[in-house]
Protein backbone atom coordinates (compact mmCIF):
# COMPACT_ATOMS: atom_id res chain seq x y z
CA UNK A 1 0.00 0.00 0.00
CA UNK A 2 1.24 2.79 -0.58
CA UNK A 3 2.35 5.86 1.96
CA UNK A 4 0.15 8.24 1.22
CA UNK A 5 -3.44 6.25 0.08
CA UNK A 6 -5.04 7.81 2.66
CA UNK A 7 -5.69 10.93 0.64
CA UNK A 8 -5.52 9.42 -3.00
CA UNK A 9 -9.07 9.85 -3.07
CA UNK A 10 -8.60 13.64 -2.59
CA UNK A 11 -7.09 14.07 -5.75
CA UNK A 12 -9.60 11.84 -7.78
CA UNK A 13 -12.77 13.73 -6.22
CA UNK A 14 -10.76 17.41 -7.25
CA UNK A 15 -10.53 15.71 -10.81
CA UNK A 16 -14.28 14.66 -10.37
CA UNK A 17 -15.69 17.81 -9.30
CA UNK A 18 -12.84 20.17 -11.13
CA UNK A 19 -16.05 22.13 -13.98
CA UNK A 20 -18.80 21.49 -11.59
CA UNK A 21 -17.84 22.70 -8.73
CA UNK A 22 -14.41 24.65 -8.44
CA UNK A 23 -14.35 26.01 -4.84
CA UNK A 24 -14.67 22.02 -3.55
CA UNK A 25 -12.46 21.04 -6.11
CA UNK A 26 -9.73 23.27 -5.20
CA UNK A 27 -10.20 22.30 -1.38
CA UNK A 28 -10.62 18.93 -1.93
CA UNK A 29 -6.82 19.03 -3.81
CA UNK A 30 -5.54 21.04 -1.26
CA UNK A 31 -6.59 19.06 1.51
CA UNK A 32 -4.74 16.00 -0.27
CA UNK A 33 -1.91 18.37 -0.57
CA UNK A 34 -1.55 19.28 2.55
CA UNK A 35 -2.51 15.96 4.38
CA UNK A 36 0.13 13.88 2.23
CA UNK A 37 2.86 16.28 3.13
CA UNK A 38 1.78 15.43 6.67
CA UNK A 39 2.50 11.56 6.32
CA UNK A 40 5.49 11.77 4.37
CA UNK A 41 6.88 14.12 6.91
CA UNK A 42 5.83 12.11 10.14
CA UNK A 43 6.83 8.53 8.01
CA UNK A 44 9.41 6.26 10.41
CA UNK A 45 8.84 3.46 7.85
CA UNK A 46 11.89 4.11 6.25
CA UNK A 47 10.31 3.41 3.04
CA UNK A 48 11.92 6.14 0.09
CA UNK A 49 9.28 9.01 0.31
CA UNK A 50 10.99 10.73 -2.96
CA UNK A 51 8.02 9.24 -5.65
CA UNK A 52 5.67 10.42 -2.88
CA UNK A 53 7.07 14.13 -2.56
CA UNK A 54 7.61 14.29 -6.24
CA UNK A 55 3.71 13.26 -6.69
CA UNK A 56 2.67 15.58 -4.25
CA UNK A 57 4.63 18.66 -5.79
CA UNK A 58 3.12 17.88 -9.09
CA UNK A 59 -0.17 18.21 -7.19
CA UNK A 60 0.56 21.23 -5.64
CA UNK A 61 1.07 23.21 -9.25
CA UNK A 62 -2.29 21.56 -10.45
CA UNK A 63 -3.78 23.30 -6.89
CA UNK A 64 -1.55 27.04 -7.86
CA UNK A 65 -3.23 26.65 -11.87
CA UNK A 66 -6.49 25.87 -10.14
CA UNK A 67 -6.21 28.83 -7.72
CA UNK A 68 -5.98 31.13 -10.45
CA UNK A 69 -9.74 29.99 -11.50
CA UNK A 70 -11.30 30.42 -8.17
CA UNK A 71 -14.28 33.51 -8.76
CA UNK A 72 -12.45 36.63 -8.57
CA UNK A 73 -12.75 38.84 -5.95
CA UNK A 74 -14.09 35.74 -3.64
CA UNK A 75 -12.70 34.91 0.22
CA UNK A 76 -11.98 32.26 2.01
CA UNK A 77 -15.31 33.04 4.34
CA UNK A 78 -16.86 32.80 0.61
CA UNK A 79 -15.04 29.16 0.46
CA UNK A 80 -16.12 27.97 3.57
CA UNK A 81 -19.86 28.51 3.03
CA UNK A 82 -19.89 26.86 -0.52
CA UNK A 83 -17.89 24.06 0.76
CA UNK A 84 -19.91 23.88 4.21
CA UNK A 85 -23.09 23.73 1.99
CA UNK A 86 -21.99 21.02 -0.16
CA UNK A 87 -21.06 18.93 2.46
CA UNK A 88 -24.39 19.12 4.09
CA UNK A 89 -26.10 18.68 0.92
CA UNK A 90 -23.92 15.27 0.30
CA UNK A 91 -24.47 14.44 3.70
CA UNK A 92 -28.22 14.95 3.21
CA UNK A 93 -28.35 12.94 -0.05
CA UNK A 94 -26.50 10.29 1.32
CA UNK A 95 -28.73 9.72 4.11
CA UNK A 96 -32.11 10.55 2.21
CA UNK A 97 -30.79 8.13 -0.14
CA UNK A 98 -29.92 5.17 2.25
CA UNK A 99 -33.06 5.81 4.49
CA UNK A 100 -35.85 5.90 1.32
CA UNK A 101 -33.93 3.08 -1.19
CA UNK A 102 -35.73 -0.10 -1.23
CA UNK A 103 -32.70 -2.77 -1.30
CA UNK A 104 -29.25 -1.01 0.41
CA UNK A 105 -26.27 -1.70 -2.22
CA UNK A 106 -22.67 -0.91 -1.89
CA UNK A 107 -23.22 2.60 -3.76
CA UNK A 108 -25.04 3.88 -0.41
CA UNK A 109 -21.77 2.86 1.50
CA UNK A 110 -19.98 4.42 -1.01
CA UNK A 111 -21.94 7.32 -0.20
CA UNK A 112 -21.56 7.65 3.26
CA UNK A 113 -17.84 6.85 2.72
CA UNK A 114 -17.19 9.87 0.06
CA UNK A 115 -19.26 12.15 2.83
CA UNK A 116 -17.34 11.31 5.46
CA UNK A 117 -13.95 12.43 3.22
CA UNK A 118 -16.00 15.79 2.33
CA UNK A 119 -16.31 16.55 5.81
CA UNK A 120 -12.41 16.28 6.47
CA UNK A 121 -12.49 19.15 4.29
CA UNK A 122 -14.14 21.56 6.39
CA UNK A 123 -11.00 21.20 8.98
CA UNK A 124 -9.01 23.29 6.46
CA UNK A 125 -10.88 26.15 7.67
CA UNK A 126 -10.39 25.50 11.03
CA UNK A 127 -13.38 27.13 13.24
CA UNK A 128 -15.36 25.88 10.39
CA UNK A 129 -14.72 22.08 11.83
CA UNK A 130 -17.00 21.92 14.73
CA UNK A 131 -15.18 18.42 17.05
CA UNK A 132 -18.52 18.06 17.84
CA UNK A 133 -21.70 18.59 15.31
CA UNK A 134 -19.65 18.07 12.51
CA UNK A 135 -17.12 15.06 13.68
CA UNK A 136 -20.08 13.03 14.83
CA UNK A 137 -21.60 13.14 11.05
CA UNK A 138 -18.32 11.93 9.80
CA UNK A 139 -18.59 9.18 12.58
CA UNK A 140 -21.60 8.33 11.55
CA UNK A 141 -21.01 8.23 8.08
CA UNK A 142 -17.94 5.77 8.74
CA UNK A 143 -20.15 3.69 10.55
CA UNK A 144 -22.81 3.72 8.25
CA UNK A 145 -20.75 2.85 5.16
CA UNK A 146 -18.63 -0.25 7.56
CA UNK A 147 -22.04 -1.38 8.56
CA UNK A 148 -23.86 -1.51 5.32
CA UNK A 149 -20.52 -3.35 3.89
CA UNK A 150 -20.11 -5.96 6.70
CA UNK A 151 -24.55 -6.50 5.95
CA UNK A 152 -23.46 -6.90 2.06
CA UNK A 153 -20.83 -9.79 2.98
CA UNK A 154 -23.09 -11.32 5.18
CA UNK A 155 -25.90 -11.46 2.64
CA UNK A 156 -28.32 -9.87 5.07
Amino acid sequence: MSLIAPVKPFFKYSMDMKLAVPVVAYYCQLYGVQKGLEIVKSDTSGQDTGPHKKFLMGEMQTLEEMKKGLPEGSTKDDHRYVVENFVTSAFTNADKEERTCETITKKNAKDFNTCSHFIMLLSSFGDAYDEGEWEEKRKYCVFKAGSIMKALKAGE
